[in-house]
Formats: C-alpha cells, structure tokens, sequence
C-alpha cells in the first residue's frame, strides 16, 4: 500500500475523502508511505496504531524498511474482498511482525567461520536519536524513483512448465549460495532505490494524500530530481515555468474533440493536451474508440506547460511525445491500470 488514512481524533470513523473543519485539527489525514516514514520516531509510534486501508477502510499497519532490501510500506491482514489494495498486500502476508523483533534489546551479529556470535547492547536513547535522525536525513535525500518503463499491459500469462522451471532454476541457485555471501547480498538491497509507476502515483494523488506536498525527493532520471511539491502539479494549477521547465501535470480529462487530436481537461478550460503526434499509439494501448470513452479519465503525464502567442491558452506537450511519460485511467470497464 503506497497510502494510509491515519485518524487524528477520537471517536471518528475513516471515509475515502480528505475531511478538515475551520479552525479545527483535521480529522482525518492520508498520508504516502514516502512521507510517513520521514516523521519522528514519536510520531510514527503515535499514529501507527490508527492507520487504515484507504480503499475498504480496514485496519491498517505500518511496516518499517528491513536490512534484507525489502522498502517501508503500509499493509493490511483486514482487506475485505474486492479491495484495489488485497494484491498488493498478499505480496507482504508472509512477512514477520516487526513488532517482534522490536521486543528484543539485543542483536545477534553474524558469526564468521568457527567464531562465537557477538552480543550488541541496544544504544542509548541519546545515540538512538542520533541514529534516527541520521536515518531519516538519508531516506529523505534518497527519496524515490519514477519507472516510467514500467509494462501497462500484459499480453499473455507465463505457462505453467516455464514457471516451474523458473522457480527449480531459483531454488537451486539459492541452496548453493553461502551464508558469507547471503548476508553481502542482503546489505547491498539495503541502498536499492525506490522505484514507483506513474500509475501507483496517480492513484496516491486522487486519495488526496501527502504526497503532493511533501519534501521528498523524486528522481525522473539519473540527473534530474525534484521535491515532490515542485514536481506533481494539478492542471488547476497549471503555468508556463521559467525556463519552460516540465513537470508531472495530473487530473481528470473532461472530453476529447471529435477527431481526438486534443484532451481538454476539467478545472482548467483554458489547458489542453495535443495527441496528434502519438494518437494512433495512445488509441491502441487504451483500446479507445471513440471521443466518449476518454471523457471523465483520470491522467498523470511528464510534460512542459506552453503559452499561445496571445497567452489565452495554455498546452502541455507531452515530453518527447514519448507515451511512457503517460498514464491514463479510463471510466469504462477495459481500463488499462
């Protein structure tokens, strides 16, 4: 689960929609896994235990990164049937509560070769701090990466000989690794980088979570990262920037022209997206037939926001005309996620 509402006030029942009250504290907040992690340890204790499903409302669970590779996530064992979120939670249903572990006050060092196993003293509460602190300062410079090659749509499913063959070649390569080496591998997956589809982002975005304004870092290339508030821009919210700069421009389509050549958006009547130059692709990959059925999508795509010459429209240009910049959810049931 990339998203979690957290319940700030006694007594209130999770909804699906951000709720805030004038001069009130909020009573609800959805938060991303990218910047729930980053808050202090007093916090994350705080609000780890009134976390839910922002899909099906269930009781909902914050799991930490582990030292084998595996990322900080949310989850849920409540999942009620049909809910977007139980696939991705089948993939953690294996995993060891960490509060388990949590419970422990020393850790058991890998011996090598006949050596006895060390006994490291948990730290202090002051170099814990440090520790913590220190921690957090790197996964918030580490941020997270976008997979914008990231495959859409799967064509045919794997036969099950070649799964089998698949998992005995696995098995086989795991049983003849050593411990030594395991516990090399397993500090290298530590630093692995985070990556996300823009399809995962622009759900998280439609639940109004944090997301949106956090200070995370966020990687579109090797050289190019931006703090997640300067990067997802809502089409309301559109403009030229200095430089003519791009960014990730999201929100919902309201209709298309009849020849599909352009996609004028909802909240901005003044903001349009040309196609022309990747219709025939775009039409295919979503299966659209008509103006109709683009009407209502949802759509997140890495563009630059230009001005007519007399700076009464304005069109995002889809950057280089590339579809993995783009992502596009669908109203009708053949929806490609």
């Amino acid at each position: 689960m990339l998203d979690a509402i957290c319940i700030l006030s006694k007594g209130h029942q999770p909804t699906k929609h951000y709720q805030t009250a004038e001069g009130e504290a909020k009573a609800q907040t959805i938060f991303s896994i990218f910047e729930f992690k980053l808050l202090p340890t007093e916090q994350i204790e705080q609000y780890r235990h009134a976390l839910y499903c922002p899909e099906c409302l269930q009781v909902a669970y914050f799991r930490r990164a582990s030292k084998d590779g595996k990322q900080a996530c949310f989850g849920s064992r409540y999942h009620l049937a049909g809910c977007s979120e139980l696939n991705t939670h089948s993939r953690d249903k294996n995993i060891v509560s960490e509060s388990k572990l949590l419970q422990s006050e020393h850790v058991l060092v890998e011996s090598k070769g006949n050596q006895l196993p060390q006994v490291v003293v948990a730290p202090d509460a002051d170099s814990a701090a440090l520790l913590d602190k220190s921690k957090k300062l790197k996964l918030s410079e580490q941020g997270f990466t976008i997979d914008f090659t990231a495959k859409r749509i799967i064509k045919s499913k794997p036969l099950l000989a070649d799964i089998k063959k698949i998992e005995s070649s696995t098995a086989n390569k795991s049983n003849n690794t050593d411990r030594e080496h395991s516990v090399l591998k397993q500090s290298e997956q530590t630093d692995k980088p985070v990556t996300q589809t823009l399809s995962a982002l622009l759900k998280s975005l439609f639940k109004k979570s944090s997301l949106a304004t956090s200070d995370v870092w966020v990687h579109t290339s090797e050289k190019h990262r931006w703090r997640a508030k300067n990067l997802f821009v809502h089409f309301r919210d559109a403009e030229q920037l200095e430089k003519v700069a791009p960014r990730m421009y999201w929100g919902n389509i309201s209709h298309s022209d009849s020849q599909l050549l352009w996609l004028n958006v909802a909240d901005n009547k003044q903001l349009s997206i040309p196609i022309s130059h990747f219709k025939e692709e775009l039409l295919s990959r979503y299966e659209i037939t008509q103006a109709e059925d683009l009407k209502g999508a949802k759509i997140i795509l890495f563009a630059k926001c230009l001005n007519n010459k007399q700076k009464s429209r304005q069109f995002l240009t889809l950057w280089d005309n590339d579809l993995q910049y783009l992502h596009l959810v669908l109203t009708k049931p053949n929806t490609v996620s």
